[in-house]
């Protein structure tokens, strides 16, 4: 059954109601329609760890017409592997959803007042304004051509630029888009991309040792000898002769745009046992909250060995990464130690002797060591080849008066130095042997 409308009607109806509507209420200019769509990613950046990539970038605070709250509830993170980006178009079409983080609601304060302050995320989901990091871990599937855009035979193929080249190394491309509390996509945004070149070996025979002050590491070079003795150039060798070079045209040598420049670095990581004397955290990161590795070492290490500060009883492991360019490898097999206080204190020094009536005191340089735990004072007769202690406990003082003496009696000390160490402490070597006879 047909109303007898006809479309043109329709639409010429629903523009006259459209009008009809703008004219009532509050006079004055026309306003625009409020657009809840969130605004786009502004930056986003990816680093690459081995097959981890971390990608971080910050959730927008407004919409597209700068108006607040934002009204967002999720943003889907893309992944695309390809020689070339997707257009904006069809990224949707083209690339992989490789993570969904839910968006929290922005806290609402009182009329006139600030609102709360923000913490970086919520149960809920993350909140607007605050870095997000998300963990893509690269499968086999992911390190090859990607899907690529059918070609639509009405339309002419676009002609590349001149000077331009297609890039002949796989690159990996990221792309965060935002969604409103309806479902309606924000505008794309940054894209952030990585060359997906090959990887250098990781190191190997990673070692640790420690001393009382430092843990010293070292390691194999990555590839072994052979890597060592590629990446260093030879020095110039000087001919016998001199050579004539015929004029002509120099030729670049061919460059494997798939091998990483740069001279191979390296980077350590440690990771420590929990703190006992700590309360472990309350929960664990949301997979937004993801932390990307952290190099002991401000800047790449060119050498194989490296240094730590010792926190003796704490264990922990160390791994190794290699680095040429911006291209880090997986990690080595960890070298994990646990520190332990096997350092006796250093032996008393300038320990003598004060006579006096009904006693013989004892005086001698204090240690300076950090975890000292006090002094046993020993002693012997004249002619007794076993020194005896006379201190129950070890004393604070770097003094001691022996009243238990016989008056004639000739007694040689000595005394040891003690540091926390639990449950049995190191004992340090026995002070010089002082002699003196009691009064």
């Amino acid at each position: 059954m047909t109303t007898g409308v006809t479309r043109p009607a329709t639409v010429a109806t629903a523009l006259a109601a459209a009008m009809l509507g703008v004219g009532c209420g509050k006079k004055g200019a026309p306003m625009a329609p409020f657009v809840r769509i969130p605004a786009a990613v502004e930056a986003i950046t990816a680093s690459r760890f081995g097959t981890s990539v971390y990608v971080t970038f910050t959730v927008p605070t407004a919409n597209i017409d700068t108006s607040i709250p934002v009204d967002i509830s999720r943003i889907d993170v893309y992944g695309y592997t390809g020689r070339v980006a997707p257009t904006p178009a069809r990224w949707a079409e083209l690339g992989t959803v490789v993570a969904t983080i839910p968006v929290a609601p922005p806290p609402v304060g009182e009329a006139g007042a600030a609102p709360p302050p923000q913490a970086d995320a919520t149960s809920e989901g993350a909140l607007p304004g605050t870095p997000v990091t998300i963990l893509d871990t690269l499968t086999p599937e992911e390190l090859i051509q990607g899907a690529i855009a059918a070609v639509d035979p009405r339309r002419p193929e676009l002609v590349p630029l001149p000077g331009m080249t297609m890039p002949t190394v796989l690159r990996r491309f990221y792309l965060a888009v935002p969604f409103s509390q309806r479902g309606r996509p924000g505008p794309p945004g940054m894209q952030a991309e990585l060359v997906l070149t090959m990887l250098p070996e990781p190191p190997t025979d990673v070692r640790a040792s420690y001393a009382p002050a430092t843990l010293s590491l070292a390691w194999e070079p990555s590839g072994g000898l052979l890597g060592f003795l590629l990446d260093r150039a030879l020095p110039p060798e000087s001919l016998p002769f001199e050579t004539l070079q015929p004029p002509g045209p120099v030729v670049p040598q061919p460059v494997d745009a798939s091998v990483p420049p740069g001279p191979t670095t390296y980077n350590v990581y440690r990771e420590l046992a929990l703190d006992p004397f700590v309360l472990p955290p309350a929960a664990t990161r949301p997979s937004w909250r993801v932390a990307a590795p952290v190099a002991l070492n401000p800047a790449p290490l060119a050498s194989t060995a490296t240094t730590d500060a010792v926190d003796l009883g704490r264990a922990r492991c160390y791994t190794v990464r290699a680095q040429r360019g911006a291209v880090i490898s997986e990690p080595s097999p960890p070298a994990c130690i646990t520190p332990i206080d096997v350092f006796p204190p250093g032996a008393p020094a300038g320990l003598a002797t004060v006579p006096s009536e009904g006693g013989i005191s004892l005086i001698w340089e204090p240690n300076a060591e950090i975890d000292l735990g006090g002094y046993l004072v020993l002693r012997r007769e004249a002619g007794d080849a076993t020194l005896r202690q006379l201190t129950d406990t070890p004393i604070g003082e770097a003094r001691y008066r022996d009243t238990t003496v016989r008056a004639g009696t000739r007694y040689l000390y000595s005394v040891v130095a003690v540091d926390t160490q639990l449950p049995l402490p190191n004992v340090s070597t026995q002070s010089e042997l002082v002699e003196e006879t009691a009064r």
